[in-house]
C-alpha cells in the first residue's frame, strides 16, 4: 500500500524557482489519480468531485509545497483554491528569472567544467527553463555556444567539429556532446594506460600457465618390475667354463680341482 505521506515529487519551494516544472509533475500525477476534477472550475464539470476525493487532493498540494506556503495557505480549503493561489503569485516568474537565465546562459562555458556531462546537464537545465520563460535557445546556438567556449588546448578538435557542424555532419546538440563524450573516455584510457612505468608489466612466457602432467622432479617413481625374475637359488647367466658372468660370485656347478 502506498504511504500517503510519501513524496512523488521535489516540492515548490518558497521563491517559485521551480514553479513550472512542479505544475508539470502535479498535473501528470492528478491524471494518474483521477484528482484532476479538482482543478477545474466547477461549471466545467457535469458531475462534482466527492468529498473524499476533494480533500485528499488538497492535502497532496499541501505536502508538495514549502512548508512556508503551506502556513501562508492554510486557510484555503480546496485544492482548486490553492493552484489558482500558487498560480497567482508563480504564474509569471518567468519574467523575474529570465534576465538571470540568459546571463547564466551566457556565462556557462565547456572549458569551467571537468567533465562534459556536467556541462550537458546544466546547458539541457538552463534550456528547459529558458522555453518556459519564453526565450527557447536553438539546437544552432548551443551548438556555437560549446565549439565557442573550448580550452586552447584543445583548439585543433575545436576545428575539427566546427568543420563537421558547417557541412552538416553535425546537426544537434545531443551529437555533439555524445562525440565529446566518446573521446573523453578514449583519454581517459589513454592516461590510466601511460601511467604505468615502463617496462613495470612482465609479458607472460608463451607456455606461461600450461598445465604439467609429469612427475615432479624431486618424486620417486616405482620400481621397473623386473622382466626376467630369479630365486633365491636361480643361476646368472653363464660366462665361459660355467663360471658366472659376475666377478667373484660362485658357482653351483660341479668341476673339477
Amino acid at each position: 500500500m502506498t504511504d500517503p505521506s510519501r513524496l512523488e515529487f521535489d516540492i515548490l519551494d518558497s521563491e517559485g524557482l521551480e514553479y513550472h516544472r512542479w505544475v508539470s509533475d502535479v498535473e501528470m500525477a492528478f491524471v494518474a489519480k483521477d484528482f484532476s476534477a479538482t482543478l477545474k472550475d466547477p461549471s466545467e464539470l457535469k458531475d462534482a468531485p466527492y468529498e473524499k476525493v476533494k480533500a485528499k487532493a488538497l492535502m497532496f498540494l499541501r505536502r508538495h509545497i514549502d512548508p512556508s506556503l503551506r502556513w501562508e495557505y492554510l486557510q484555503l480549503k480546496t485544492a482548486k483554491e490553492l493552484w489558482d493561489a500558487v498560480k497567482g503569485r508563480f504564474g509569471n516568474i518567468h519574467d523575474t528569472l529570465l534576465p538571470e537565465l540568459n546571463a547564466q546562459c551566457n556565462e556557462n562555458r565547456l572549458l569551467d567544467y571537468k567533465r562534459t556531462n556536467d556541462f550537458v546537464k546544466d546547458m539541457l537545465r538552463l534550456k528547459a527553463r529558458l522555453i518556459f520563460g519564453g526565450n527557447p535557445i536553438t539546437e544552432d546556438d548551443m551548438i556555437q555556444k560549446t565549439l565557442d567556449t573550448f580550452p586552447t588546448s584543445s583548439m585543433i578538435l575545436a576545428n575539427q567539429y566546427r568543420m563537421e557542424y558547417e557541412n552538416k555532419r553535425i546537426t544537434t546538440f545531443y551529437k555533439l556532446m555524445n562525440m565529446l563524450q566518446s573521446a573523453e573516455k578514449h583519454n581517459e584510457v589513454l592516461v590510466n594506460n601511460n601511467a604505468w612505468l615502463v617496462g613495470t608489466k612482465k609479458i607472460p612466457e608463451a607456455n606461461y600457465g600450461k598445465i604439467k602432467h609429469g612427475r615432479h622432479p624431486n618424486e620417486k617413481g616405482p620400481r621397473r618390475a623386473n622382466p626376467y625374475p630369479r630365486g633365491n637359488n636361480s643361476n646368472r647367466g653363464k660366462g665361459r667354463g660355467g663360471r658366472g658372468r659376475g666377478r667373484g660370485v660362485s658357482s653351483n656347478v660341479w668341476r673339477r680341482e
